[in-house]
């Protein structure tokens, strides 16, 4: 059925539909001749629309149609919004490893706390988040500020990097990762043998407590404990009368080794964790001696004991033992073991050890640092020898 068309107007036609009038603009526009059938009650408001029409024929658009215009927009919008949910943050941390960085970093300080983030944001467009927003969801966490910033802006800049986020909609940009204070500026670094050996008595973990001992009482750091766990350090069983149970050697690229002698639980220790072939990552050794503290203040009395208990942490027990080394260690030597090297260079008439040191190189076991530690745990295994069948095994291995 044809339109009916009731009349004319300055823009065009006016028709009748549904017993109500339409205002319709008939114009030719660049050689097309464009219908618009607008959206008004009144000429008054047909004649309005018709002189924006007039101002702009190519880019005019009716109240409907900029309506729509206006949804698909908004809909567009929200299919590109840059949120931080579950599955952009998975995609994320599968391009960090990628990248090479570690599973434990990847998972305790990037995931951990961009998870942190995602909750804060409650799925907000990051584009319309505020640095000033930031900043206060910053003040709100008690801890971690430098983790918490540098998640958020290595997320960021993945974002840029991928063209899903541009500059100058990044609240990270200006959002600064703050300076580490030096921690002698913040508190006494290192524990006291008292408190390492009563955190060691509460730690359920084998692996955690001989990790412990090899830090505590041979001052070894990560990257040696982590040595002897692959098998890429050589353990010898000495038994010399003195005390040293036996030795770890590590070899360097550079050709040159090193030997660290060591008494009876930390050789051991030292064994256990070789034959288990994996050490014990920072995560959940931090888990656990978190709970062993929080153990510790369950049995204290009062406050101010609770609050004299802190958290181990592994990495301090190399600055505990030059401590502990320098007010109460003692010099074990093996019992064939000749002079000290200063006593040596001053015979040979060396101006400098280091000249007397390269005959040194060959020196098999080295003294040893004893300490008044006592490292006690009721499921630790009794010190029992491991002679031939562990020297076999760790010569063939090296050969």
């Amino acid at each position: 059925m044809g339109a009916k068309w009731v009349g004319k107007w300055d823009g065009g036609r006016v028709r009748e539909v549904d017993g109500r009038q339409v205002w319709v603009i008939e114009r030719r526009v660049a050689g097309v001749r464009r219908v618009l059938t607008l959206s008004v009650a009144s000429e008054r408001e047909a004649l309005a629309e018709l002189a924006l029409f007039e101002r702009d024929p190519l880019a005019y658009r009716t109240r409907k149609q900029a309506a729509l215009s206006a949804a698909d927009a908004a809909e567009r919008a929200a299919s590109e919004a840059v949120v931080l949910t579950p599955d952009v943050q998975r995609e994320f941390l599968t391009h960090a490893r990628k990248e090479g960085l570690t599973e434990e970093y990847v998972e305790h300080i990037l995931g951990n706390y961009l998870a942190h983030w995602g909750v804060a944001l409650a799925g907000r467009d990051l584009r319309e988040v505020t640095l000033a927003e930031l900043r206060k969801l910053l003040k709100g966490w008690k801890t971690a500020e430098h983790h918490r910033i540098v998640a958020l802006k290595a997320f960021t800049k993945w974002l840029r990097q991928d063209g899903k986020l541009h500059r100058s909609n990044d609240p990270t940009l200006d959002l600064m990762v703050p300076q580490a204070k030096p921690e002698k500026s913040v508190r006494a670094k290192g524990y006291t043998m008292k408190e390492v050996e009563a955190v060691y008595g509460e730690l359920p973990s084998q692996l955690l407590r001989d990790t412990i001992c090899m830090r505590a009482k041979a001052a070894m750091h990560d990257s040696e404990i982590a040595r002897v766990a692959r098998g890429e350090a050589l353990l010898k069983q000495v038994d010399d009368p003195c005390g040293i149970k036996g030795t770890v050697t590590f070899f360097h690229k550079r050709g040159d080794h090193h030997v660290i002698s060591l008494d009876a639980q930390t050789f051991a220790a030292a064994t256990r964790l070789q034959a288990r072939k994996k050490p014990l990552t920072r995560a959940p050794a931090l888990v656990m001696l978190k709970r062993a503290a929080n153990r510790l203040r369950e049995k204290c009395e009062s406050d101010e004991e609770k609050e004299k208990i802190q958290v181990i942490e592994p990495g301090e027990l190399r600055h505990s033992f030059s401590n502990w080394a320098s007010e109460y260690g003692v010099l074990v030597r093996p019992t064939k073991q000749g002079l000290p090297v200063e006593e040596v260079a001053a015979v040979m008439g060396h101006k400098s050890t280091k000249t007397t040191r390269t005959f040194y190189k060959s020196v098999q076991v080295p003294p040893m640092i004893a300490l008044p530690l006592k490292l006690v745990h009721h499921e630790d295994p009794s010190i029992a020898s491991r002679t031939a069948d562990l020297n076999a095994s760790n010569e063939k291995s090296v050969a």
